[in-house]
């Protein structure tokens, strides 16, 4: 058996090849949804001078429990929802909360096209021997080389034309991905308005239970401001044997003050 030789044909293909290819972003968004029902109650005529001194004492002391400061007065939660005393209007408010999360969708399709024009050229090999041995003859290895090359060249067309596909994509890419996410805004803004109201809604079917809540807990606060106020003036008046108890459910203040 002789060594083989070798055979090499170059393949040239001529391509130009029109594409279409539908492009489409989707971007899904979501929010917390927040819907209240308010009840305000001014304090300034049922509540005297000494007693909002008490009041608003504790509650800069941060001598309560669960009082948040914020920026107009101070802030206590409860189960669904909060009351809140403003300092500057001297007025309660009781607020019902219910919260949601809702997701909206917004998608941009674009169909892109183009066409493929280019000239692709390959070469492959064949291997013979000059004796034929085993069937290995010229003829053949051109043959084999040649369906080779062809199915190279197969390939290369396939590869470049899904290499413009996927850059005019590219290109595209953040538009698309832009409008998804206007369109997905614009939908989350308008079912977050909708739930909102049904939320708020909802809220004020709770109201009253939640004032129960609230005013239990302002209550106990305005209890606090009393004691403080109630022996700020025996202080100030020299009241002898002051003794205060806090009871389960009342408060017991007893002092002697001479006339």
């Amino acid at each position: 058996m002789c060594n083989p030789r070798r055979v090499t044909v170059t393949a040239t293909r001529e391509i130009a090849e029109a594409w279409q290819r539908e492009v489409v972003r989707t971007v899904t968004l979501s929010t917390e949804v927040i819907g209240e029902a308010r009840v305000r109650q001014p304090l300034s005529n049922t509540l005297g001078t000494p007693v909002f001194m008490a009041l608003e004492s504790l509650l800069v002391s941060g001598q309560t429990d669960n009082w948040q400061e914020t920026e107009t007065g101070y802030r206590h939660d409860v189960e669904g929802g909060y009351v809140f005393y403003d300092m500057d209007e001297q007025t309660l408010e009781i607020v019902a909360t219910l919260g949601d999360t809702v997701q909206a969708e917004g998608s941009a399709t674009r169909q892109l096209s183009g066409e493929l024009r280019a000239t692709l050229s390959t070469e492959q090999e064949g291997h013979y021997y000059e004796n034929g041995y085993g069937g290995r003859t010229q003829a053949r290895a051109e043959t084999e080389a040649g369906k080779a090359a062809q199915h190279s060249l197969d390939q290369i067309a396939q590869n470049r034309l899904e290499e413009d596909q996927r850059e005019a994509e590219e290109a595209e890419s953040s538009h698309l991905q832009n409008q998804a996410q206007i369109e997905a805004q614009t939908q989350l803004r308008q079912t977050a308005q909708q739930r909102q109201t049904q939320l708020s809604s909802q809220a004020a079917e709770h109201l009253d239970s939640v004032g129960i809540r609230c005013r239990q807990a302002f209550n106990t606060l305005l209890a606090q401001a009393y004691r403080e106020a109630i022996l700020a003036y025996a202080r100030y008046h020299g009241a002898e044997n002051i003794s205060c108890q806090d009871k389960t459910d009342h408060l017991e203040i007893e002092f002697f003050l001479e006339k």
